[in-house]
């Protein structure tokens, strides 16, 4: 208790809606010129300072506030100790992070910083450190004493980011037919962006919808800034010091997976003892590093790293080694996300990709200036023809080496297109809008399409590509409020050409279940459900219930597969009917067979068959959850996309990942914006804000105003804490 009044006391308290202590206006008043945190009954921090510096060194100590564990945790993932916490499981995680050194990099690359990053940095990092100074019993026993260094920031931005690089390394290596140790991680995204000629608000409207897992470094944190000119709305992760989805007072910017290829394998011919490799005719020696690793439970772990000119050695296999080469070698992250928060126009995003240091992927913009502006970005490797770069290559020749780096210029690029429209929910170029500028057989395959990102890189599209395409190609006048329903829309696209098929397939071979009442009571109402995954809808649940049982009865066979006769995705892309229906009869048969399956497994699990979306799909933390819509892959993924995890004994499955921090920014002036992120702001248990938007805005759809302008904070704090300590 005396630790609950003394925290009251040092941040004003709420009453009726007012806090005690607090300006009228946030940041005006007594605290003008003072660095202030007010917290949103939200608990979201709305960060008022008078410099950057000031902001930086604020963004550092509430997310240590908010996030002291996972924080640490994102550190030390990042420096390769993970395994000093998490045991033997985190040890290829460490490896991988010594392997390309990531904290090394990082330490190298301080010095070669611009001041003003620099001093930025290093606030960030004094307010961490300065948090859990003033906070001790915040700080995990694991970490010890140690200090938060500015180079660890370095290190867990490369990893996090450039692992979508690496782990191409990887998928490059199996292509080839050599198994890799590493398992990838669950990566997806939705974006779209309208040109005011489109939007009802008279200006650029953008939508931001990253899919991760909802738990680990991938978890958002939301935050509002004005700290001079560094202001703006939007997520980042803990242990990054700007804004990382979201906008500022001019910009928004958007990013999903799939972009260029930044990596490639080379495979390399050993000698006897495996300690060279031949190049150019001659052997050249492998250098070798050798690391130790803490290991939670167990004894100390040395490993020997070895090393090609071309880059780390991930595998050997029957006297080759293969070498993962990373175009990132020695870049960081941290200059091209300045760049971009600073951003006045949609050119300064420009000048951020300039720079070649983000990660591939599609990146969206809007300014307030109505400009809409899309780039395949990445640090995309001049490659020599002749050599199919989605599998190793020789490595033993200098032909085959890099020849420098594409500029941005070369990279898939469209500024207002006449379309009015773009969107990009991890689909080709070629699928981003009706008439889209960008087509394979126009520039290199690996600037078009990295290989990882399907087994054709252009003309095809999927469920979540052809929704938002179908909702965007058919309104020409989007509101604020239909952009946030299609960023959240729960109808999986092709459903009605599903049902067909089970309607002919009852046509067919029905009369043979004719006896069966769960078939017989459950079909006319799958037949003529809305398509809607809805909290109370019983139809979505059977649909679902029998998805799954063909799924599970099509054994090696995928779903994507067998609906290759049912499914047109590709026609919404060239805005033409859907050809009819092909399915054979066998597998007519099989449709009505697993539906007569699924409604049996439907009552024996519910005990009837009156079960509604909303009992088996479930968004919580701990021991209390709230229906939730959307589906997943099972059905198709609807632009609520959302990744169930393993069904509990009670039958219920939990959201573990999918949508992590949607956002829809109007880019009116001065900006709005609305958003949420699944469980709630807090990692503490005794917070109100532990899982609070879990249950009253991911449940319900219900995106929430940002009020990142000062004037629309009023009313609505709940916290204040002056930081003393923050740079003037």
């Amino acid at each position: 208790m005396e630790r609950i009044l003394s925290r009251l006391l040092a941040i004003g308290f709420c009453l009726g809606g007012v806090v005690a202590g607090a300006a009228d206006l946030p940041g005006a008043g007594d605290d003008t010129g003072k660095t202030v945190v007010y917290r949103d009954t939200f608990g979201v921090p709305h960060i008022f300072a008078p410099t950057p510096e000031a902001g930086q060194y604020a963004i550092g100590y509430a997310t240590a506030e908010d996030r002291p564990e996972q924080l640490l945790m994102n550190f030390l993932t990042g420096i390769g100790e993970l395994a000093s916490v998490a045991g033997k499981a985190a040890v290829d995680s460490d490896l991988r992070a010594r392997m390309w050194d990531h904290y090394g990099v990082g330490q190298r690359k301080l010095g070669e910083l611009k001041p003003e990053v620099l001093g930025h940095l290093q606030a960030y990092v004094k307010g961490i450190n300065d948090f859990f100074d003033a906070h001790p019993q915040d700080r995990p026993a694991w970490w010890g004493d140690r200090k938060v260094d500015d180079a660890m920031i370095l290190a867990w931005g490369r990893l996090f980011l450039y692992n979508w690089s690496i782990d191409e390394v990887f998928e490059d290596l199996e292509r080839g037919g050599v198994k890799g140790n590493y398992q990838k991680a669950l990566r997806g995204s939705n974006q779209f962006t309208v040109a005011p000629s489109r939007s009802a608000e008279g200006a650029a409207i953008l939508a931001v919808d990253p899919h991760l897992s909802w738990w680990g470094p991938s978890r958002f944190w939301q935050l509002r800034i004005h700290a001079g000119d560094f202001e703006g709305s939007g997520v980042t992760l803990a242990g990054s010091p700007y804004i990382g989805l979201g906008h500022n007072a001019n910009v928004a910017w958007a990013m999903t997976t799939g972009g260029p290829d930044t990596a490639d394998v080379f495979e390399l011919t050993l000698n006897e003892d495996g300690t060279k490799y031949m190049y150019d005719g001659n052997w050249r020696d492998l250098t070798s590093r050798e690391v130790t690793l803490n290991v939670r439970g167990e004894d100390a772990q040395v490993h020997t790293l070895w090393f090609s000119h071309h880059g780390p050695i991930i595998s050997r296999q029957g006297g080759k080694a293969y070498a993962g080469a990373v175009s990132y070698g020695e870049e960081v992250t941290l200059e091209a996300w300045h760049l971009l928060n600073m951003a006045k126009d949609y050119r300064g995003a420009v000048a951020a990709m300039d720079t070649l240091t983000f990660f591939p992927q599609n990146i969206m913009i809007a300014d307030t200036s109505g400009n809409i502006y899309y780039q395949r970005t990445g640090r995309v490797p001049r490659r020599a023809d002749g050599y199919d770069w989605s599998r190793p290559v020789d490595g033993s020749t200098p032909a085959s080496e890099w020849q420098g780096m594409h500029p941005a210029s070369d990279h898939l690029q469209v500024l207002n297109p006449p379309q009015g429209y773009m969107q990009n929910c991890n689909i080709p170029p070629d699928a981003m809008m009706v008439g889209s500028p960008f087509s394979l057989d126009k520039t290199k395959d690996y600037l078009y399409a990295g290989p990882g990102y399907g087994d054709q890189r252009g003309g095809w599209t999927q469920h979540r590509g052809a929704r938002a395409l179908e909702l965007l190609h058919n309104d020409d006048s989007v509101t604020a409020a239909e952009a946030q329903a299609y960023i959240n829309d729960i109808h999986p696209f092709g459903t009605d050409r599903w049902i067909e098929a089970l309607k002919q397939a009852d046509a067919k071979h029905g009369a043979t279940y004719a006896s069966d009442p769960n078939y017989t009571a459950s079909l006319p109402e799958v037949l003529a459900w809305d398509g809607e995954t809805g909290a109370d809808s019983t139809a979505a649940l059977k649909f679902y219930y029998w998805k799954r049982q063909l799924k599970d009865d099509l054994g090696g066979k995928s779903l994507e597969d067998f609906g290759k006769g049912i499914d047109a995705f590709y026609s919404v892309v060239e805005d033409k009917p859907a050809p009819p229906i092909a399915v054979s009869d066998e597998d007519l048969a099989l449709l009505a067979q697993t539906f007569a399956k699924g409604m049996a497994r439907l009552a024996a699990d519910y005990g009837s068959l009156k079960a509604v979306w909303g009992d088996k799909f479930r968004v919580g933390r701990d021991e209390a959850s709230w229906p939730v819509e959307g589906s997943d892959s099972v059905i198709g993924r609807t632009l609520r996309s959302m990744e169930y995890a393993k069904e509990r004994d009670d039958h219920t499955q939990w959201g573990d990942g999918g949508q992590t921090s949607t956002q829809i920014i109007v880019l009116t002036k001065p900006v709005q914006s609305w958003g949420y992120i699944p469980v709630g702001e807090s990692d503490r248990k005794d917070s109100p804000h532990y899982r609070d938007q879990a249950e009253k805005l991911f449940s319900t759809r219900t995106l929430e105003p940002t009020r990142w302008m000062a004037k629309d904070l009023v009313g609505h704090i709940e916290s204040r804490t002056i930081l003393e300590n923050a740079p003037k």
